[in-house]
């Protein structure tokens, strides 16, 4: 086995690890929007604080490369200002929520990475008292080992459990035959609608490419969205300060490199709906939407992302991802569905036992409950 060296990255260094860590990206297994080092550093930039410490992990081999990057912060929790312990999470899991996460290795060193770092963890166990590492992708470099048996996972208790469905679209042929599998109704609705918008109503579909009056379209997003809540009586998470601020620093910081892309259908100089979406290794990631009460009546929000999609087929995208979310209007457009999950990793003691033991059959038993009492968990 190939001796890495681990290392944390220092705060310091990390402004300057943008290529470094997109290069490593783009050869790893899992090669994800959200593990970008954009999305990842905007998302420091706004939401660091005294309770938070980076806790990236970078493996390097003999040779002095950089073959490794283990995106971890740690989080101290306190209660009544009394220090209670430390979980070290995946940078940007909590405010932002974004989906398949993982640690970011090449294949050739997927399984000798992960290993180290579990065995920097175990060496350097006084720095936490719980790993909480949620949105994993189901196929990630880190669940396939902690889920194997390795003799050093002996010293830890691993919880990995199903923790949201993402539906996604495969991209595999023309978009004119992707609605030939629709039945002959649902396609024909679809061609009405978007008929009666794009040439009755006139209404355009713009996509935002450059800096030019990017501020303004920012704000129509997050007008629209609220807009929309507000209208729905949802709670949202996508609004307040803090998370306008990363997502004007993410969006661009991504555009540079054409990483993303905010898409609108106007109705003269009003907008109707919005698309936030991000673009990366041939797929698009449908992030966050806004729906004005206008535009919900015109079927705004189906025309607009079937224009997106059309875009996806023809750009020779493989894939057009959801993201987490059972919600009906997804599955109006595939019925193909991953999941991602949640890993706690706890220290082996008599107390981490009892709570591993008792989440577990808690997670067993919950189904069995949950189809009982249906309309009580609803």
């Amino acid at each position: 086995m190939m001796n890495l060296s681990i290392r944390r990255l220092p705060e310091e260094e990390f402004p300057d690890a943008k290529h470094e860590w997109d290069s490593l990206l783009e050869k790893s297994v899992t090669n994800e929007a959200f593990l970008l080092w954009e999305w990842v550093y905007s998302w420091w930039e706004v939401f660091k604080d005294a309770s938070r410490e980076l806790y990236l992990l970078r493996g390097k081999n003999p040779m002095g490369e950089t073959v490794g990057i283990a995106p971890f912060y740690l989080q101290k929790e306190t209660l009544f200002g009394i220090h209670k312990r430390n979980i070290i999470r995946f940078c940007s899991s909590i405010e932002t929520y974004p989906d398949h996460l993982d640690i970011i290795a090449t294949k050739e060193y997927e399984d000798v990475f992960s290993e180290a770092v579990l065995t920097y963890l175990i060496q350097h166990d006084k720095d936490w008292d719980l790993i909480k590492l949620d949105g994993v992708h189901e196929n990630a470099i880190i669940k396939k080992y902690l889920t194997s048996p390795h003799p050093e996972l002996k010293e830890l208790l691993i919880t990995s459990v199903p923790d949201a469905n993402c539906p996604y679209l495969v991209i595999d042929k023309s978009f004119e035959d992707y609605l030939k599998s629709f039945s002959p109704k649902k396609r024909q609705t679809l061609l009405r609608k978007r008929r009666i918008l794009m040439n009755r109503e006139k209404a355009v579909f713009k996509t935002v490419n450059c800096d030019e009056e990017l501020q303004k379209h920012i704000q129509a997003l997050f007008a629209l969205h609220d807009e929309r809540a507000k209208q729905k009586g949802i709670k949202t998470t996508f609004c307040g300060e803090d998370i306008y601020n990363f997502h004007n620093k993410a969006i661009r910081y991504l555009l540079k490199d054409g990483k993303v892309m905010l898409a609108f259908l106007y109705k003269e100089t009003e907008p109707l709906v919005s698309y936030y979406c991000i673009k990366y290794n041939q797929k698009y990631y449908y992030y966050q939407a806004g729906l004005s009460q206008e535009g919900e009546k015109k079927s705004a929000g189906t025309v607009l992302f079937s224009l997106i999609i059309e875009n996806a087929f023809k750009e020779r995208c493989k894939e057009f991802d959801f993201l987490r979310g059972s919600e009906e209007y997804k599955f109006y457009w595939t019925k193909d569905c991953r999941k991602d999950y949640s890993i706690t990793i706890r220290k082996d003691d008599f107390i981490n036992r009892m709570t591993h033991y008792s989440y577990t059959i808690y997670r067993q038993v919950l189904p069995h409950l949950q189809r009982i009492y249906k309309p009580i968990f609803r």
